[in-house]
């Protein structure tokens, strides 16, 4: 009898044990303590779909591929693309309101502690930003040029489940 309850609980400490281990490991692989969840990567190919339902703005010239990520540190999947700057900036601006608009996207206001450096030298802000729930989720949809006086500009969509998303 005694060698029965041992056995039976060497059974279930070892199917503890076993639980234990795949749910500690698929947890941290899930963002655990670091880093985007599954959750949070699902979110890319939407982000993805919402920049490249705005179009372009007639003279902007895409520089280089769309891009998708997601930011192990803040945890937030982005998904963007940058432009060449031919086209004249109030040209990009109306293009960018009008199609976010189009398509549910609603201006944000501007963050309040947003650093000095998102300003041009006249101190306009340099940048448009938008939000939208997209996935049950707070999506944030940033339309913002260089600072440092470099031409072009770049449309991004950031949203998270786990973390956190502003407009950059």
């Amino acid at each position: 009898m005694n060698d029965l309850r041992v056995g039976a609980s060497l059974a279930v400490g070892g199917l503890v044990l076993a639980a234990l281990v795949v749910g500690g490991g698929y947890w941290a692989l899930d963002g655990g303590l670091y880093g985007c969840t599954f959750a949070d990567r699902r979110l890319q190919d939407p982000m993805a779909d919402e920049v490249a339902a705005l179009g372009t703005p007639g003279g902007a010239r895409p520089d280089g591929e769309q891009y998708t990520d997601c930011d192990d540190d803040d945890r937030f999947a982005v998904a963007g693309r940058g432009y060449a700057e031919p086209a004249r900036r109030s040209d990009v601006v109306q293009h960018y309101r009008a199609a976010a608009a189009r398509n549910g996207w609603q201006p944000a206001p501007p963050d309040p502690d947003e650093p000095a450096w998102r300003t041009d030298p006249g101190g306009e802000r340099i940048g448009l930003c938008f939000t939208k729930q997209v996935g049950g989720t707070t999506a944030h949809l940033a339309v913002s040029w260089a600072f440092d006086g470099r031409p072009g500009y770049t449309v991004e969509a950031r949203a998270s489940r786990t973390g956190s998303a502003w407009c950059a």
